[in-house]
């Protein structure tokens, strides 16, 4: 990833994404990569073989965390046991970043488990604005986004 502000402008170099399937190879192998990228709900979890075979990978590699399910642009307030949970991931991790997608996906506590796109309005900037100000003041931790796939790129003026 490029340096940027949200990393404090250092080059971490080239990583890919840690999947199950690989996990034997990584750790028999030892690959020559800088950094593994981890879907962050897969890891917040109590216990059991992900955290397990994570914490064989922290002693080796960093990680970096992508979140599918913070749905910024949900007009629900974030959800305290899922912040509760990445909060305790990003101190165990010690990620250097964290990102999650601009979508929405949940309504009154009911997930879609979708990146839906985003309503093209300012007031879909306003909550999702005040929706990253608030996770980032509860995980004490700055968030890049990235937009959902299917969502164009848009300017909006005020």
């Amino acid at each position: 990833m490029p340096a940027n502000r949200f990393n404090g402008w250092m080059d971490y170099g080239i990583g890919i994404g840690l999947r199950i399937p690989h996990y034997r190879h990584i750790l028999e192998r030892k690959p020559v990569v800088d950094w593994f990228e981890i879907i962050s709900e897969n890891y917040m979890v109590d216990g059991g073989r992900p955290l397990a075979v994570l914490d064989q990978i922290l002693e080796q590699y960093r990680v970096v965390q992508h979140g599918v399910s913070m749905y910024f642009g949900s007009i629900d307030p974030p959800n305290r046991e899922h912040l509760r949970r990445l909060k305790a991931l990003v101190r165990r991790t010690k990620t250097p970043w964290l990102s999650d997608h601009l979508c929405w996906g949940s309504v009154d506590g009911r997930y879609t488990h979708d990146l839906l796109p985003m309503p093209y309005s300012w007031e879909a900037v306003e909550v999702t604005a005040r929706k990253i100000r608030q996770v980032q003041d509860n995980l004490e931790f700055r968030l890049p986004s990235r937009t959902s796939a299917a969502t164009p790129s848009i300017t909006f003026r005020k």
